[in-house]
């Protein structure tokens, strides 16, 4: 038996289940789901995005999104508008009980995510979240990359 640590992949898929679990723990009370939070998320930072836009940035399909949207809308945590421009459009926005709910649970998290980080240096969560965002955005720009090479 060697003393190597577990491959990367392994880690962060470990760290993705332990953080998954945990946060639907911590917002089960909201009525929303993990993805609905993050798209809930998404938009109090960038109101106005059209469906398609919320899903990239939400990590979801389109269609994924749309059932998101039907729950969330019909919780009354966000509204649709159509865009000015293009009447089949529709921009979304937080509703004010929306903007309640990202508050609650952006509170919840930020002190899981202390606990969670408890064990490392302010430098070493720097460093941790340069690298993360690092590889998140390799996968990223890799992915643009292999759709002009299937091309």
């Amino acid at each position: 038996m060697t003393d190597q640590l577990p491959r990367t992949t392994y880690l962060i898929g470990r760290l993705d289940r332990t953080v998954r679990r945990a946060l639907e723990d911590l917002i089960r009370d909201q009525a929303v789901t993990v993805l609905g939070y993050t798209a809930l998320t998404v938009l109090a930072v960038r109101p106005g995005l059209s469906n398609a836009q919320l899903a990239r940035r939400s990590f979801m399909t389109p269609q994924g999104m749309n059932q998101a949207l039907a729950v969330l809308t019909e919780r009354g945590l966000v509204h649709r508008r159509p865009d000015e421009l293009n009447r089949r459009v529709q921009r979304l926005e937080l509703t004010p009980k929306g903007a309640k709910v990202v508050e609650v649970c952006a509170d919840r998290v930020e002190r899981f995510e202390q606990q969670l980080l408890a064990t490392l240096t302010v430098d070493e969560r720097a460093e941790l979240n340069s690298l993360l965002w690092r590889v998140v955005e390799g996968t990223r720009i890799r992915a643009s990359e292999a759709k002009v090479t299937a091309v």
